[in-house]
């Protein structure tokens, strides 16, 4: 009876540690299992297979470590990418540009777009334009002729008033303006007329007079915000009576007064937000 379970156990191991007769294993292994050695063989190889499980939960951990580390690298990248193309927009999109007339530079929190010369039509003509620009000192030009055709005409501005004025710092009758285009990180400028001193959150960028024709000259005219204290162009004063800039003073009536006075030159502010 023993030796038949020995036999027994014999065969089972064979089968159980992969021993094919066919392929002439008994020929490598030709000893039989007792009962301690199929044990001892199958849990070898039960040891070698939880070995292999852990090997292959350790690559499949490891390889899922490298597959988060990229998705964080690859995250990473696009986050910054998100990053500088809102820069850029911001760049590119915010701010806002003013012109600053009667000045050839801009407030240190602003960047100098361009200098220029204030000019405009002349005082006596019926048409051209009716608003004051800022001509830039470095012009640059495209097709031009020198026939006789119709055309519009700018001229440079000068301030005309009597002296000493009581206004201005120092005697700027007859000089020839200068002025800047300044840009601001800020999004919003507005010129503020009547008015010396930005309202509460705004940030000041300059403040000045309120200037335009004289009210007998042919208009229209447009307002403009002259620096309080303003630069003059070099070699420029001198009376041409081209585009001639005056202050303005507010008249009681249908302008209310008080807050207004009358007769009185009117303040004007630059600010930004």
């Amino acid at each position: 009876m023993d030796s038949i379970r020995a036999f027994c156990w014999c065969v089972v191991g064979v089968f159980a540690i992969g021993i094919d007769p066919s392929n002439g294993d008994f020929e490598s292994e030709p000893t039989c299992l007792s009962r301690f050695d199929y044990d001892y063989k199958m849990l070898q190889k039960f040891v070698s297979l939880e070995q292999t499980i852990q090997n292959l939960k350790d690559s499949l951990t490891e390889s899922k470590n490298k597959i988060e580390d990229m998705s964080r690298e690859n995250e990473q990248k696009i986050q910054n990418l998100k990053d500088s193309l809102a820069e850029s927009r911001d760049t590119i999109d915010s701010g806002s540009v003013y012109i600053r007339w009667g000045r050839n530079e801009c407030q240190d929190n602003a960047e100098v777009v361009y200098k220029g010369f204030t000019a405009g039509k002349k005082w006596s003509d019926k048409g051209s334009g009716s608003d004051t620009i800022c001509l830039p000192e470095d012009p640059s030009w495209l097709n031009y002729s020198t026939s006789n055709s119709p055309r519009g005409i700018v001229y440079g501005t000068e301030i005309n008033i009597n002296e000493p004025s009581g206004v201005f710092e120092k005697r700027v009758n007859d000089q020839n303006l200068p002025c800047a285009a300044c840009h601001v990180k800020q999004g919003s400028v507005i010129m503020i007329p009547g008015r010396g001193q930005c309202y509460t959150s705004w940030n000041l960028e300059y403040s000045g007079y309120l200037m335009t024709a004289y009210s007998d000259h042919h208009g229209p005219h447009n307002h403009v915000c002259v620096d309080h204290h303003p630069d003059f162009i070099h070699g420029g004063k001198g009376n041409d009576d081209d585009h001639i800039l005056y202050l303005t003073i507010s008249k009681c009536g249908s302008l209310p007064c008080p807050p207004y006075a009358n007769d009185r030159e009117l303040a004007c502010v630059v600010c930004s937000k």
